[in-house]
């Protein structure tokens, strides 16, 4: 009997060593029906019909910054923060239009965990504890085309949207507005697009994929940069049905298989100056300009500092 549904649940815990960064971000993930990789995104797309629901969560350990790093940076005027941890479950679901075509839609919730900031106090360094931001992200639609494909190989085209649903109205525990950085939601349309290929050698898969998202202006007036993403995956069929002797007297277990995944995940941000930094310093030379002065100087210092000089009046 054809089952045209299934339910799946994958954990993902990742550990990284990252010493000095400018945002802590998840690596994207779409649930596609198709076993192996877990982070990776396979050219194989899902059977006309067939449907499913997964759980995926995402756990990246952060190598915190000490105090005492903190407050060199800060007395260097470094806008630099420090994340504890970031944990990202999301709910996804996939649909198989065609046998070419699946599309699905992923709901994550964010949560980052003790925050903390570089601050230059008349050039004295100081660590600022901003807390925790937890809340829903943002929601992602996305579509898989499978335009190649032979007995053991698949190359599909991935295009999406990742769209400004999220929270981004969390504060920090003195009272200020998280940087839109560090909310669970970005405010931001962001499109992406991409491709993806998997071989099969008998038990043995080979998947890669590389997505790259258009980031759009969100909250605060900010723009986070466009983010090039590329994945690969090895996983080996560990146990599948045919293996059990007595597999028929199993039909409905509730594991069909289990594969083992090694698996490297990478991004590369472009950040871009925030907006609210560069409207103000159009106010700045506005208001300079209206005494009359001669060649003014003004200009920016750091990520959030306006610095200028004026020869006369």
């Amino acid at each position: 009997m054809k089952l045209s549904g299934v339910f799946l649940v994958v954990f993902a815990v990742i550990f990284f060593t990252i010493p000095i960064v400018k945002a802590d971000h998840a690596s994207p993930g779409f649930e596609t029906g198709v076993a192996g990789p877990i982070m990776t995104v396979p050219g194989a797309t899902m059977p006309k019909g067939d449907y499913v629901f997964g759980l995926g969560v995402q756990f990246i350990d952060m190598d915190e910054l000490t105090d005492a790093e903190l407050e060199a940076l800060g007395a260097a005027d470094e806008d630099v923060h420090s994340t504890g941890s970031l944990l990202n479950p999301s709910i996804n679901f996939a649909y198989g239009v065609t046998a070419d075509l699946t599309l699905g839609v992923s709901l994550p919730y964010v949560e980052r965990s003790n925050i903390r900031a570089a601050h230059n106090n008349a050039g004295v360094g100081e660590v600022e504890i901003a807390g925790d931001a937890a809340g829903m992200g943002d929601v992602t639609l996305f579509g898989q085309y499978r335009f190649f494909k032979t007995d053991r190989a698949d190359i599909a085209i991935i295009a999406g949207m990742k769209m400004p649903t999220g929270d981004s109205s969390e504060r920090e525990a003195g009272g200020d507005l998280f940087e839109t950085e560090h909310q669970p939601g970005s405010g931001s349309w962001d499109p992406f697009a991409g491709i993806s290929f998997d071989h099969n050698f008998g038990r043995i898969g080979l998947s890669a994929n590389v997505l790259y998202t258009f980031t759009g202006e969100g909250d605060q007036q900010t723009e986070l940069g466009d983010i090039f993403n590329y994945n690969a995956a090895l996983s080996y069929r560990a146990y599948r049905p045919e293996d059990d002797h007595d597999h028929h007297q199993h039909a409905h277990n509730v594991i069909d298989y289990a594969d083992l995944v090694l698996e490297l995940n990478r991004a590369e941000t472009e950040r871009v100056r925030s907006g609210v930094v560069e409207q103000a310093l159009q106010v700045v030379r506005n208001r300079i300009d209206q005494f009359g002065v001669t060649e003014p100087t003004i200009i920016t210092q750091g990520n959030d500092e306006i610095v200028w000089e004026i020869s006369e009046l």
